[in-house]
Formats: C-alpha cells, structure tokens, sequence
C-alpha cells in the first residue's frame, strides 16, 4: 500500500475554516488514534452499531462475519487487554450441524444492573447450498461484566433477528427492530419477547431511539417515522412528520434498498431531550424534538458528506455510516463519514456488475476507502473537519460503522483499517485494499495533527 494513496486535495466548499483554501482547494489533515487488534483471528469481517463504553470503564464490541459467527469482545483501556468472551455459533450450540449460524451483532448494546444486553441475527451466515431454514433461530444475549460470562437468553423469533435495539430501564425492557420488519419487546425479568407488529417493510432502518418517557421511534422508506406509544402500547406512523430527505432512491440493480430515505444512525440526548440523527442518503445532521407538536418537530441542521464529495451531485455520495455520537463532555457531536462512494453498497446503481466503477466515473476519481472525522458543536453549530483518522502504527483507518463517546470525551470505534499483512487481513476492499478489523479511539484532548501528501487519486 503506497502511502500516497491516503492523500487528497479537496475543493473549496462551505463548513472548511479560513485560512486553509489555495487556489480552489485545501490539503486534507490526518488526525492520531490508537488502534487495538481483536485477537481471535482474522476471520471477522465487520461491524455495526455494537460498540459500548460501560461503566466499569471497560469497552463491549459486538463483531459480525458472514458465513461465519458473531464474536463478543471485551476490551480493557487500563490494561490494553482484549478478550474475546465468546463466539455465538458455539455458544447458540450451531458448529458442527451443517446449519446455517448466528452471524451478525449489528445491534445497539445497553448497560442495566451489571450485564450489557444485545440482540443477534443470522444474515447470509451460510452458504446457498445450506437451507436457510435450517438457522435455529436468534436470541437476545447478556454479559455479565463482573466475569465476563457471555449468557443465551430467551429467543427473538424463528428467522429474523435484529439491527435497531433500545432499553427502557425504568420498565426493564428491551425494544428490537427485526429485520422482518416487525418490532419486538423483550421483558427482561421474565426472560421472554413478544412481537408488537409490523412497522416496516424490507429493508428496514438500523438504528432507533427511545425518549425519556419510554416511547420508541424508527424511520421508514419515503421519509416517513413510526412510534411505539408507551403510554397507550401501540405503534403509530406519524403521518405529518417527514424526514428532510432531498431525492428518492433510483436504483435498478437494488430496488429493496431504500435507505437513501431513513435516518442511518441516530442518538437521544438525554440532557436536552430530544434526538440528532443523520439521513442516509443526502448525510443531512438533523434534530428531532419529540415534544414539540403533536407529532414532534424535525429541524434540518447541515449536511455532512466527507469532504471530497461536497461540490458533488448526491447522487454520488456514499451512504452516511452508522458512526454518529454525542460527547456529554463537550456537547458536541462526532460523526465519522467514509470516502468512497462503495465501501458497502451504493444506493444508486448505474452498473449491474460494478457499483465503484460506476462512482468511480461519476467522480472522475478512484479514492481509497478511507474514515474521516468531523465534529458538530450543538451549541454554536459549528462544523469542524478534524481529519483521516491514522493509527500510531502508521495504518489507515477505512470505513467504520459504529462508535460512542465514553464519559471522558473520548471517542471508541471499531471497523477496518489498513492491513500490509497478508496473513493477518480479513478480506478485501473492492479488490484493492486489504484490510482487517480493529478498535480504535480517537482522543479529541490529546491528537495531533498533521498534513497529507497533496494528491487526490489513488496510486
């Protein structure tokens, strides 16, 4: 991997701070973070949404691998101790039965009284010559963080298990969004769930939100919102609210993913009181007063693509990634957007066979796949782009999807990073860019900056 590969030149457009444009363009910064290995091998291939910060100090990370396992991780900051607590296919008792297994943790992780509890779900875990009906099904799960003992709970239904995921402490209860669209409720005493119906069709958000009266709340296809009511315990769609969404989707090759017209990630700020999240198709930041109207009030903020796609069509920007969080420290957010147009999927496809080649002519340029990080500050709204993230190892971080902020401003995530050795990478990136999974944490009160080589395409 050349070194010249991670360096860009930006145009000039809104939000940059003065003082950095020369002639039209500006030279993109690289900020430091230090990145942890997950020491259970190299078969994990990503990561969504589950990542926690508890409060023993320690950080959760949930790890997916198609065709394989879901993998718990338990990492120390005092020590720099990484622990993988358990693999799920051997802990659902899957190996070895020519089945398909529990593959994925793509859900949001909560803390209640010494355990950190989570939902899991089979997607593409087994290859096509396995009948997918053979999957025994997925389960909530809890770790015990006194031990680290990692414990199957009561199941979630017969297939379909979940992405969207949020507690309710004070009824002790946990709300999961399924990827068959219907929402469950998890009663945590009791160890049982039940199905509360269907509130979307495929393909369903990844992230929802609980308010501080318990009422829950995901997004749908056209930019549209639904509610659970916890008062009267039912679910609404909440027909004079809409997302600001800018353009429908027009794929051809993907007509079922539509997530151009959801919010991608969002968060409640429990001192404030209301929700900020970010659209996945136009990385519109926006904030959700759920008080504010019969139906709450949504106000668009600023969109944040990364910068290399700022004076660009939306068209060609890549989806907003599941990487925004609050730091209470600061009252800021932090959002960390990926700079190639198909590190996962692209939302509008004009090729059948090759969705990068097409960004790739769309923007007259073949980018690595690398993370960028910026910041918001809800007070002044103030934008500040921070910078490519790079380990102290020298590597790279790529595309990441899932972060938070711990109590210390401090700022955990994990996805794919950098990988020059063959022998340690977990797959590669279009073909190009080997890559393995890491955690990393970008430390805002301590990083230092320094300046990329001035190029904008690939080597």
């Amino acid at each position: 991997m050349k070194p010249s590969i991670v360096a860009v030149l930006l145009s000039l457009v809104f939000g940059w701070p003065a003082g950095l444009a020369a002639a039209g363009r500006v030279e993109l910064q690289e900020v430091s973070c230090r990145v942890y290995r997950f020491n259970g091998g190299n078969f994990e291939g990503s990561q969504w949404s589950a990542i926690l910060p508890a409060s023993n100090g320690k950080i959760y990370v949930g790890i997916c691998a198609h065709g394989d396992s879901g993998y718990v991780y338990e990492f120390d900051p005092a020590t720099e101790k990484m622990t993988m607590l358990a693999n799920l296919s051997e802990l659902a008792r899957e190996r070895g039965k020519g089945i398909w297994t529990t593959g994925k943790i793509h859900a949001q992780m909560q803390e209640l009284d010494g355990y950190v509890y989570f939902g899991a779900l089979d997607e593409d875990s087994g290859p096509p010559a396995i009948d997918p009906s053979s999957f025994q099904g997925p389960h909530w799960y809890r770790i015990e963080m006194a031990t680290g003992k990692v414990e199957q709970l009561a199941p979630i239904n017969s297939f379909w298990g979940i992405t969207g995921q949020a507690m309710d402490k004070k009824r002790r209860l946990i709300f999961g969004l399924a990827e068959n669209g219907h929402l469950y409720r998890y009663h945590i005493d009791s160890d049982y769930s039940e199905d509360l119906g269907k509130v979307d069709d495929w393909d369903i958000c990844r992230t929802i939100f609980m308010d501080d009266g318990g009422n829950v709340y995901g997004s749908y296809a056209g930019g549209h919102v639904w509610k659970y009511d916890a008062g009267q315990d039912r679910v609404f769609d909440l027909e004079h609210l809409h997302l600001p969404i800018l353009n429908q989707p027009r794929s051809l090759t993907n007509p079922m993913l539509d997530r151009k017209t959801q919010w991608r990630d969002i968060e409640w700020h429990h001192q404030e009181n209301v929700a900020y999240g970010i659209i996945g198709g136009n990385n519109m930041l926006f904030r959700y007063d759920v008080h504010q109207g019969p139906e709450g009030t949504i106000t668009p903020l600023v969109m944040l693509p990364p910068p290399n796609f700022r004076d660009r069509p939306p068209e060609s920007w890549p989806t907003a990634r599941i990487t925004l969080t609050i730091s209470y420290r600061e009252n800021k957010i932090y959002y960390m957007p990926e700079m190639m147009g198909g590190f996962d999927y692209g939302d509008t496809s004009f090729d059948v066979m090759d969705e990068s080649k097409s960004v790739e002519r769309m923007t007259g340029e073949r980018l690595a796949p690398l993370a960028y990080i910026l910041s918001y500050d809800i007070k002044t709204g103030k934008v500040t782009d921070l910078g490519l993230l790079k380990a102290q190892d020298g590597r790279f971080a790529y595309g990441s999807d899932g972060n938070a902020a711990d109590k210390d401003g401090k700022i955990w995530f994990a996805g794919a990073f950098e990988e020059p050795d063959p022998k340690l990478a977990a797959g590669i990136i279009n073909g190009k860019y080997p890559f393995s999974l890491g955690l990393g944490v970008y430390d805002p009160f301590a990083a230092t900056t320094s300046k990329s080589p001035a190029s904008n395409q690939e080597n």
